[in-house]
């Protein structure tokens, strides 16, 4: 029968047993959760698993793509930067450098989408802008035809002749630039603002020197 010195002599050793088990123990999990981490990374790195070269490049064209839609040019460096890496991609996979490929190509598809957030940011600038121009046009066409319909009456004929043919042109200057807006073609209605403006310009400094 064990005697009480004894007892307590195993109780310390499955104590140390138990403890050196549970470090091994995640000694094992570490190491299978870096494996779970590591290994699937190294086979899409190496092209065992995950997109073929193929595959990433017709990504990276479709994200050029998208971003010619939104409005990014070769003006957008961005942009420029992606057809340029994805250039190299094409060439890289020719030639059957199939890592290199993956590579230029996630990294074309990556300059891509940045092109993309640049050109919806530019558009909405460009359409917040248009917005301003529109109503500011607008009320001074407003106030034009106002000025126009106070001057001219009591003038000579040949005088109001004059002015009611600028006053078209004005018009139709105008006019171009509500069509665009018209149409949602914002960037045409910041194309044609200096020229609007210039032409508002004009008929109002006539009617003005008219009416004096």
């Amino acid at each position: 029968m064990p005697t009480q010195a004894g007892l307590e002599r195993r109780r310390p050793d499955r104590r140390v047993f138990v403890i050196l088990l549970l470090r091994r123990v995640a000694i094992y999990a570490l190491a299978a959760s870096l494996l779970i981490w590591v290994v699937p990374r190294l086979l899409v790195e190496f092209g065992v698993i995950g997109p073929s070269p193929d595959e990433t490049i017709a990504a990276a064209e479709r994200a050029l793509e998208a971003a010619r839609t939104y409005g990014a040019t070769t003006d957008t460096p961005p942009f420029a930067a992606a057809q340029t890496e994805l250039a190299r991609a094409r060439a890289l996979a020719a030639q059957n450098h199939r890592r290199d490929a993956r590579h230029a190509s996630k990294h074309a598809q990556a300059l891509a989408v940045e092109a993309q957030r640049m050109a919806l940011v530019r558009r909405d600038e460009t359409r917040h802008h248009a917005e301003l121009v529109y109503n500011d046009l607008d009320r001074q066409v407003n106030e034009l035809e106002k000025l126009y319909s106070s001057v001219t009456p009591g003038l000579e004929k040949t005088q109001v002749g004059e002015l009611l043919s600028l006053m078209k042109a004005t018009r139709v200057v105008t006019g171009t630039v509500f069509l665009a807006h018209e149409r949602e073609d914002f960037q045409g209605v910041v194309d044609g603002e200096s020229r609007a403006r210039a032409a508002v310009a004009q008929m109002k400094s006539r009617l003005e020197a008219a009416r004096r």
